[in-house]
């Protein structure tokens, strides 16, 4: 099983991932935890490259793979987290200006059996991951799109930089919102998000335009691709 080694924002709703040989595949449509194999919906400057991720499409993180996009999840509760009780957790984790978070805290009490007074570092994070994973609704096929395999991604070379355009934004960054650049020829501070703390990211605009629509047959979490090259076939990665 070949594991990305790169990924970026795609045209719209899509994330580009590129494989060491070449290839890559693109996830279309879908929500964003999705697309990013990010089950947790962890957002950028919450963790560093440690954690595994191989990039960023706007505000979330991408992760390689499931496996990783999960192991993430207990790496932040257990870095950030343990000195919180189950409470005070989930109103960092998922903060009232983002999400309701009595629902979600409520959906996790249900779900594990815990107190919402507990604290973190008494319990197991394992029920805990897995009601996030729930929650955020990354295993359900209704926020599921497609997998569309990429035979050569050399091929398109350009991306937009684009910011988050808050005042966090580093001013040399700012200034390039709206800009094209090759992958062959990065700025001097690398490609966006690979410096330190940038929450910059590419949109491969080069690439068909996808929209968040959602695919409603099942498919697997990991990368199921179907494609047609000159005859039917599918492979799975």
């Amino acid at each position: 099983m070949e594991t990305p080694i790169k990924a970026y924002g795609g045209n719209g709703a899509a994330v580009i991932y590129e494989f060491s040989n070449g290839t890559g595949v693109m996830r279309c449509g879908g929500k964003i935890g999705w697309r990013s194999t990010n089950p947790g919906n962890i957002t950028t400057g919450k963790l560093s490259k440690e954690f595994g991720f191989i990039g960023n499409n706007g505000r979330f993180v991408i992760f390689p793979d499931f496996a990783t996009g999960k192991q993430a999840i207990f790496k932040l509760l257990q870095r950030n987290y343990l000195n919180f009780t189950l409470e005070e957790a989930f109103y960092a984790y998922a903060p009232p200006n983002e999400n309701d978070t009595e629902a979600y805290i409520n959906f996790v009490v249900v779900r594990t059996g815990y107190k919402r007074t507990d604290p973190m570092k008494t319990l197991d994070l394992r029920p805990i991951v897995e009601a996030i994973i729930t929650k955020e609704g990354y295993l359900n096929p209704a926020n599921q799109g497609d997998i569309k395999f990429i035979p050569d991604v050399t091929k398109k070379q350009r991306y937009i930089w684009r910011t988050r355009k808050d005042i966090k934004v580093r001013k040399e960054h700012r200034a390039r919102e709206g800009k094209i650049f090759y992958w062959n020829n990065p700025p001097e501070d690398e490609h966006p998000g690979e410096a330190y703390g940038c929450r910059c990211w590419a949109e491969a605009f080069e690439y068909e335009e996808c929209f968040e629509k959602v695919n409603p047959r099942p498919t697997h979490h990991g990368f199921q691709i179907h494609f047609v090259t000159g005859g039917a076939g599918s492979i799975q990665i």
